[in-house]
């Protein structure tokens, strides 16, 4: 048990641990425990959807206006989203976690575990990479109208003259009725920025996690491949006694832990395979949308900052999507590979057998998709991207 809890107390999982029990979706946490960091996350995330419906259905009065505010309402809905799935299916995620602890401990050899770190390290790298930028870009949108609100005289100020002079982080409009509550409004918008930060960084560091894990572990079955038949000579037995043949049971040892890892990649991508169909698809409007309004505002500096750091960040965002999955696809065929190097003809047939069955559940690499139609590859995010142009 000690074990199992030093493995998410390592510095690897640090990032995804911690936002996670932001959010409420560790699932290590009691069922109520989780309840009382969901709900006012969830809150915060989804409760700004209604102002911001209101700016667009009342207060936008040209094109700009509507450009200003759909791709945070896109932002709102993918956020929100991402963290209510997660919730519901809570013991997928754990089953994962599960999965990347027994990983873990069935490790036999110094060289499996410093593998399996290499690829956790990377991850981490990533993941706190993203962390900080992500916090960066919302500290700058809650900065900006703190500055302004503490800097200029807003005492008859309203929400909407804010709102119409670009001073909120979000477009909102709350009607007459709540309008002079200023304050209180503000401070709503700046939870609501604080907690899409949060989600997004629980959820992507958490994919992330997931999918460096099962890369390392599908880089630790190539490398025992590789190496089989290297200590024999053309002087072998073609066969052996099973017990005796020790290509064999590495082999089939190699073929019991490749299903393992095949079974845990399709388990990543049946808990995160909507939330990427609902991600990919509204980033790519919010995307355009967000280009148009920087294009429209390029000879005013000051109103083209907040718009292009929101544009960077789901840039980024959806990179991030992208490229750990290219990642996957990637080391999935690396079984494969690793027997072409191997000295397979120095094995005894059966043990050729096994290796066959490897190479060819290898042909088809594994993928995440967006809502199984979309593969996330490097190749489609490059087509992706040119709807942002």
């Amino acid at each position: 048990m000690d074990e199992r809890k030093n493995i998410w107390q390592s510095r690897f999982y640090t990032v995804p641990r911690a936002y996670m029990s932001l959010v409420g979706i560790w699932p290590y946490h009691a069922f109520r425990d989780r309840c009382l960091l969901f709900v006012p996350m969830f809150m915060f995330s989804i409760t700004i959807l209604v102002p911001q419906l209101l700016y667009l259905m009342i207060a936008a009065v040209d094109l700009d206006d509507v450009f200003s505010c759909t791709p945070s309402m896109w932002i709102t809905i993918i956020f929100s989203f991402k963290l209510g799935w997660l919730m519901m299916h809570n013991k997928k995620l754990k089953t994962c976690l599960e999965t990347m602890e027994n990983d873990w401990l069935s490790l036999n050899t110094n060289v499996e575990r410093d593998i399996l770190r290499k690829h956790t390290a990377h991850g981490r790298y990533i993941t706190l990479t993203y962390g900080v930028f992500m916090q960066f870009v919302g500290i700058l949108l809650i900065s900006k109208s703190l500055v302004v609100m503490l800097l200029e005289d807003t005492s008859e100020a309203t929400v909407s003259s804010l709102v119409a002079e670009s001073k909120l982080p979000l477009r909102i409009e709350y009607g007459k009725i709540l309008d002079q509550y200023l304050y209180p409004m503000a401070i709503h918008c700046y939870l609501a920025v604080f907690s899409h930060i949060s989600i997004t960084i629980a959820v992507d560091s958490c994919y992330i996690a997931l999918i460096r894990h099962a890369c390392g572990m599908f880089a630790i079955v190539g490398h025992t491949l590789e190496h089989i038949g290297k200590d024999s000579d053309g002087n072998f037995d073609l066969k052996p006694d099973k017990v005796k043949d020790d290509n064999y049971n590495r082999a089939l040892g190699c073929l019991r832990r490749h299903l393992h890892v095949i079974q845990f990649a399709e388990l990543i991508e049946s808990t995160f395979t909507n939330i990427f169909l609902v991600s990919v698809c509204l980033n790519m409007i919010g995307g355009s949308m967000i280009g148009i309004q920087v294009v429209l505002n390029l000879n005013d500096a000051k109103d083209i900052v907040e718009p292009f750091a929101i544009y960077i960040a789901q840039l980024i965002h959806l990179f991030l999507q992208f490229w750990p999955a290219q990642f996957l696809l990637d080391y999935s065929i690396l079984p494969y590979e690793s027997i072409c190097k191997s000295n397979w003809y120095y094995t005894s047939g059966r043990c050729r057998k096994l290796l066959f069955l490897i190479m060819n559940r290898s042909v088809l690499p594994c993928k995440i998709t967006a809502g199984k139609v979309v593969p996330l590859t490097i190749e489609n995010f490059g087509t992706v991207k040119l709807h942002y142009y």
